[in-house]
Parts: structure tokens; sequence; C-alpha cells
């Protein structure tokens, strides 16, 4: 008789084998509900609540300053997003993606929306879509477009190379945040739209070793790349203001939980 643990990694190698998309969606939403039970246990889960109280649901500061944060995304680490902390290493490069013209936003790994409904908003005539594997997910994303007004977005679940081979047309920006999935996606195939597209990647090499190498290899003629690891935030925006959180649970409250990461810029050389 199998052990428990090996049983439970032959039936994930079997439903992976048969139902790839079902059992990704079943390790999405799994993960995800962990993470909302250890913010509770470590206590993050409280701070972001008097945050929330305080401070209002609205984004303070940075590129998606004014974005209004609804009850389901109230269920993660949201201080960083409130505070205008969350991935403050790449704010120079919103500030390249604000001054384009977008016919397509497409954000690959959209948790609960901050980032496919921000950029819906700031490029209302484009055709935006939130891709992710978690229902949760999704909901939470259409509850925050409909609570922001962000007609112009729409919801998927799985997106594949097939996919972005038949739709990916005109000036295209993709964000992707996918846990390794970024080099399956967007390097197994020929996508010629792709040579025209800005894309920011997060890059999960410690997933999946040598994604960093692949994708880097796959842009290298068309696109002009720079990278970027995530860092501590030592102080808040200086327009932000807390009063009655001590100095431990600012820190808390503004840095993300989670290991280092990794990001990709990829700015098109020549755009068609």
């Amino acid at each position: 008789m199998l052990a428990p643990r090996r049983l439970k990694s032959v039936i994930k190698r079997s439903l992976f084998a048969v139902a790839p998309q079902t059992a990704t969606a079943l390790i999405s939403a799994r993960a995800r509900a962990h993470s909302h039970r250890l913010l509770k246990e470590w206590g993050i889960f409280e701070i972001d609540q008097r945050l929330i109280k305080e401070l209002g649901c609205r984004v303070l500061s940075g590129p998606f300053r004014g974005l209004q944060l609804t009850p389901m995304a109230w269920e993660e680490h949201i201080g960083p997003h409130l505070l205008g902390t969350y991935e403050m290493e790449l704010h120079p490069w919103w500030e390249q993606v604000f001054a384009k013209p977008f016919d397509t936003i497409i954000d690959v790994g959209a948790n609960f929306g901050y980032y496919a409904v921000g950029l819906a908003l700031q490029f209302p005539r484009a055709a935006a879509i939130a891709f992710d594997t978690d229902w949760w997910a999704r909901d939470a994303v259409q509850e925050m477009a409909s609570a922001n007004g962000a007609r112009n977005l729409s919801v998927n679940g799985h997106c594949s190379p097939a996919w972005l081979k038949e739709n990916l047309k005109g000036k295209t920006f993709i964000i992707s945040d996918c846990e390794g999935y970024e080099g399956e996606l967007l390097c197994t195939l020929a996508i010629p739209a792709m040579a025209s597209a800005t894309l920011l990647i997060e890059l999960h090499e410690d997933l999946v070793p040598g994604v960093t190498s692949r994708i880097e290899s796959r842009f290298a003629e068309t696109h002009v790349a720079s990278k970027v690891r995530s860092r501590s935030i030592a102080a808040l925006p200086h327009e932000v203001r807390i009063c009655s959180l001590n100095e431990e649970e600012i820190q808390r409250a503004s840095n993300e939980i989670r290991p280092p990461q990794e990001w990709i810029f990829l700015s098109p050389r020549h755009i068609g």
C-alpha cells in the first residue's frame, strides 16, 4: 500500500496528465486558501483591517493611486497595495508603460485584479483581459472591476500559448505572474505579434530552474531587456501618514511576505 504522501503525489501527477487545467485550478485555489489562513495566524490580516478602517480602501500612493480595493481583496495582504508600496521596484517601469499607447492589455496571474483593473482604467480604450486559474481570484477581479468602473476588462481562467497566438494583435502590453508557467506560455510557440509587445514578467527561477535564461534567449533579438530584484521597504511614501501603528506594524503592513523576487521588463526594439 502506498504511503499517504506518495499516494497524493501519484494522484496529483495523474490529474495533471488527464486534466491539466483542472489540476492547476485546484492547486491555485488550495495555495490561495493556505495563504489566507497564514495571514490570520501571523496577525497580518488584523493589521491590514486596521489600516482599512483608519485610511479607507483606496490606494494612497504610487502609479495606481485612487484605485478602490474591494472586500474580497481585503482577504489578501492588502497593506502594501493600500499604501502604494506593493512591488515598488517596478514603479519606474510603470511610468514607461503609461507613456505608451496600447490596444490590448493582458494580465496573466491577475490575483484580485490590482494590476488588471488599474491598467484597464489607465487605458480605457484598450481591450483588457485578466487571466487567473483560481475561481476566487476571478470573482475578486470582477468585484474590483465593477467597483472601479473598468468596463473594458474581461476575466478568463487559463491562458495558453495557442490563445496568445490566435488573439495577440496590435500594440499589446503583457504582465505575467504565473508561478513558473511563463516559460511555457511565452516561449513555446512562434508568435509574430510578440515581437512588438511590451512585457513585464515576474520570473520564478526557484520554481522552474532555467526559465530566466529561456526567456532572455527567446526575446534577445526583438526586445531590450532590463531586470530588477525585490527589496525591503524602509520607509513609506512621503504622502502616506499612519498614526496608530507602531514601527514594527508599519514594516509588516508595508512589506510583502514572500521570498525575494526578480522581474524582467522587455521593451520591443521595433514597434510594428
